[in-house]
């Protein structure tokens, strides 16, 4: 009889985070009509399965504008199309396909900001027909209680809904900000692993959080997330020996990188070899090709439904899987929509406006600018390390929204800071729509608790805000997304010097407009979003402390409550109305001149190309090392002489032993 079962492991963990313990074990049984023959001989004798899979959908439900290679742009993704892919794939594969999602169902337009009071993402899922599906960092970032209040809402609206793993995700004891997401994990289920049956074959699934994907998540805290290769280990026993499975799918939410030292799939598939395929999300990469490590396959699909991934396998359990065919569909213009899909979208966009843009005063679709040129895309600069024009535009316009919203009152912003991970999306050729700014700055959950991250203001001296600025030059090389974009300030350094050591020169922006040099223990004024600040910690913790700041009110204090430090977007009514870093975008764009006479604000040509507020300038000239140098670059040498000096001591006493020896055996 063919059936589904999950098994709900739920992982604690105490203060000292030394146990995890097993709060529930529920086997749910679905029966469905019998098939001629037993499910474990047709999996002996080998079967076929389909797997169609998605990731970093980041609730893009319409399609997206990209540019073309020969010019021009073209439609792509959009859940509508997606569907009906989806519905022709399956229609190929009868009773035998499966449909997985790696994570980040949610954060990245406009229908997200209704995530927890309608969870339009799943909800859709589960109209799509998906089976199963894992959370990603940025479906964490309502905080624990968002997450679970998505999950009830989800659950309570009823219809058919994906199975949710996730397998690694630690709670506490103790701490009452994640009881909420607790008992909601019960209630949905969200499982550890699950088991489903598909065409005789038993496959089982688990879900996994990686490193660089739960370093980008401060938002989920208390929840943690265990190391992937331990508890896929755990997992993948529990499924190959207790529940005896055929293939063994893995969701992962950590992804793979060019460099393989950091490819956390690579690394996961190479150290825990009974899981069979890896659907990689997070990283949003495309692999035309399967990554092949021993006997797991390793497929990814890119990002916002762009494509849907399929995976046909040959299974056996002689021979394990092996892939029959993969390919990337491209979800494009020529496919058609499903009209369903479509007509529940529509609704979705009024929803949007009738709920969040009433308080901006803007429509989905309004044009605010325009642009006569294409700025980089994501995936430009995922890959390359560089300042763009796109954000000198964002970190220009925060700048911006403060002084205008401060008015008289104004204190000059110094400087204005954000990171490439921040930046989600572009601006293409043509009008700039409120929906495509809510793209480009979409993430977050304001202290308002209304969706997007505020702006925060505080200060630095100049000594600390040198430091700071050794995250570009230290921790971006290794963490693209930590890619600084500025304004307000121009710096260089020199990548080939000691790490965190590597600023050369700095020049600041005062209140007449002037470039001058940083002062150490001048107090400057910086700007930057919600979520940056909250990153902190994660700077302190992979910089070991090297790089050092106490974000300071206009008093001197130390910021201890960051709500204090919010920027407020109308000073005029009662309490902070926060200034969210999308809304400082679009008042900027509606503030730039009309060029061309037609009644749109025209994007200046000067963001065409980067401004050079940052710049390598490589040497190894000694005199170049050394120059400005600070305590680390002369630490390090005091260290590399004291280490020669012990090399020299070791070599002059094992040649004095040796001569000593030597003259020894000549007297004998």
């Amino acid at each position: 009889m063919k059936r589904v079962i999950i098994l709900i492991l739920f992982r604690e963990e105490s203060a000292m985070k030394r146990y995890s313990v097993l709060i529930g074990l529920a086997v749910l049984f679905c029966f469905q009509p019998i098939f001629s023959g037993d499910a474990a001989v047709q999996a002996d004798a080998g079967g076929k399965l389909t797997i169609l899979f998605t990731h970093d959908l980041h609730s893009h439900f319409l399609s997206d504008r990209v540019p073309k290679p020969g010019g021009g742009h073209a439609a792509q993704g959009g859940y509508a199309r997606l569907a009906r892919l989806i519905g022709q794939e399956r229609e190929k594969a009868p009773g035998r396909s499966l449909l997985v999602d790696a994570g980040d169902i949610a954060m990245g337009t406009l229908f997200h900001t209704e995530f927890r009071e309608e969870a339009l993402e799943l909800r859709l899922m589960g109209e799509m027909g998906y089976d199963a599906a894992t959370l990603g960092n940025h479906d964490y970032e309502f905080l624990p209680a968002g997450l679970a209040a998505m999950l009830r809402t989800a659950r309570s609206r009823g219809g058919r809904l994906p199975v949710l793993v996730a397998s690694n995700v630690v709670f506490t004891q103790d701490d009452p900000r994640d009881a909420p997401l607790k008992a909601a994990f019960m209630e949905y289920p969200v499982t550890q692993y699950a088991v489903l049956e598909r065409n005789g074959i038993r496959v089982g699934l688990f879900g996994i959080m990686g490193r660089d994907a739960a370093d980008d998540t401060p938002f989920a805290a208390p929840v943690t997330f265990a190391d992937i290769v331990e508890r896929s280990k755990a997992v993948v026993d529990l499924l190959r020996n207790r529940e005896k499975v055929d293939l063994v799918v893995c969701l992962s939410h950590a992804g793979t990188k060019p460099v393989k030292s950091h490819s956390e799939d690579e690394i996961l598939a190479g150290k825990v070899p009974g899981i069979d395929v890896i659907i990689s999300g997070h990283t949003h990469r495309v692999l035309p090709e399967p990554i092949r490590i021993d006997k797991t396959i390793i497929v990814s699909a890119g990002s916002y439904g762009a494509y849907l991934g399929i995976l046909n396998l040959d299974i056996s359990r002689e021979a394990g899987a092996r892939v029959a065919s993969y390919r990337l569909e491209k979800v494009s213009a020529e496919v058609a929509e499903d009209p369903g899909i479509a007509k529940k979208i529509g609704a979705f966009k009024k929803l949007i406006e009738q709920r969040y843009l009433i308080y901006s005063g803007n429509r989905h679709d309004q044009v605010i600018a325009e642009t006569a040129f294409d700025m980089p895309s994501p995936a430009y600069r995922q890959t390359t390390l560089v300042e763009t024009g796109l954000g000198d535009l964002v970190t220009d316009a925060f700048r911006f929204a403060v002084r205008q919203a401060e008015g008289k009152n104004y204190r000059n912003v110094h400087i204005a800071v954000t990171f490439d991970g921040m930046i989600r999306d572009t601006f293409l050729t043509g009008g700039i729509a409120v929906a495509d700014i809510f793209k480009v700055l979409s993430p977050g959950l304001g202290m308002d608790d209304r969706a997007g991250h505020p702006l925060l203001t505080f200060y630095l001296t100049g000594k600390e805000l040198r430091s700071v600025l050794e995250v570009q030059t230290s921790i971006a090389p290794m963490k693209h997304d930590a890619q600084m974009q500025v304004s307000g300030i121009r710096f260089t350094f020199n990548p080939h010097r000691v790490p965190f050591d590597r600023v050369v020169s700095v020049t600041v922006q005062d209140e007449d407009g002037v470039f001058r040099p940083l002062l150490p223990d001048k107090v400057y004024r910086v700007c930057v979003n919600n979520y940056s600040a909250r990153m902190l910690n994660y700077v302190r913790r992979v910089s070991h402390g090297l790089i050092q700041f106490t974000p300071k009110d206009d008093k001197g204090r130390p910021v201890t409550d960051w709500k204090a430090v919010r920027v407020d977007a109308d000073a005029g009514a009662a309490g902070i109305q926060e200034m969210k870093e999308w809304v400082a975008l679009a008042r900027y764009l509606k503030s730039l001149p009309d060029r061309n006479g037609n009644g749109v604000p025209d994007l200046p040509e000067g963001y065409r190309n980067p401004d050079g507020r940052n710049v390598a300038v490589p040497s190894w000239n000694p005199v170049d090392l050394l120059r400005g140098a600070g305590w680390i670059t002369w630490a390090v040498l005091a260290a590399a002489a004291v280490v020669l000096i012990i090399l020299a001591l070791v070599i002059w006493w094992i040649v004095r032993l040796a001569r000593r020896r030597a003259k020894g055996g000549s007297q004998i």
